[in-house]
């Protein structure tokens, strides 16, 4: 069975080895989470660093994320934020980096820097946006397998400066550089200084902004 324990004292460290739930908010200088932790609450601290299972009741605030497992958050916000695995997250993240390999599910993303992710599963993000650059590609991790129906990222806008997409499907593209590379669909393009796409990437509308 999990533990019920109370939230830890504001600022002081905590690890958890096994099974947690915290009935409220959770404010900590550190979390590291080996197992599995729930948070009815809010989540706030400087570094989360979870190896397993996460899952947050309202929202996650912080300054490092590490995630390898599962993350499922309704809203994030951090400086730095790395996850392999499973992210979820059924409103907005907002971060200076943002880096994710495997599956995520994000509404709204917007970030400073840049965004990159790694394809490992269908990923489905409904607004991307990047003051810096947004780069899509392959997974890393998976086993030279077809796994092209799978592995893909589905998008209604995506927004960015220089922005290297692969395998993606998306309603509008905006970028001042845009390079397309195989096994993308986009209804529209809108970019100010160059294009390039892969032949195997269909294109529906193309027009080039003023500078």
């Amino acid at each position: 069975m999990p533990a019920l324990n109370p939230t830890p004292a504001a600022n002081k460290p905590l690890k958890i080895n096994g099974s947690r739930i915290c009935r409220g908010d959770m404010d900590a200088s550190h979390v590291e989470v080996l197992g599995h932790l729930h948070v009815s609450g809010s989540l706030t601290t400087a570094r989360l660093r979870l190896r397993g299972e996460c899952s947050i009741g309202l929202s996650c605030n912080t300054q490092e994320l590490s995630s390898f497992g599962s993350l499922r958050v309704p809203e994030l916000r951090g400086v730095s934020i790395t996850a392999t695995g499973y992210l979820s997250v059924t409103g907005e993240v907002a971060a200076e980096e943002f880096k994710a390999e495997g599956c995520v599910r994000i509404d709204r993303l917007s970030c400073m820097g840049t965004i990159r992710i790694k394809l490992g599963a269908l990923c489905k993000i409904r607004h991307m946006t990047s003051a810096g650059d947004i780069i899509v590609s392959p997974s890393s991790r998976l086993l030279p397998i077809p796994l092209s129906p799978f592995r893909k990222l589905r998008c209604g806008i995506i927004e960015g400066a220089d922005l290297t997409l692969y395998r993606t499907q998306a309603d509008l593209v905006c970028g001042q550089n845009v390079t397309l590379g195989p096994g993308c669909s986009i209804r529209e393009i809108r970019y100010r200084e160059t294009l390039t796409i892969h032949p195997h990437s269909r294109i529906g509308k193309i027009i080039q902004m003023n500078t």
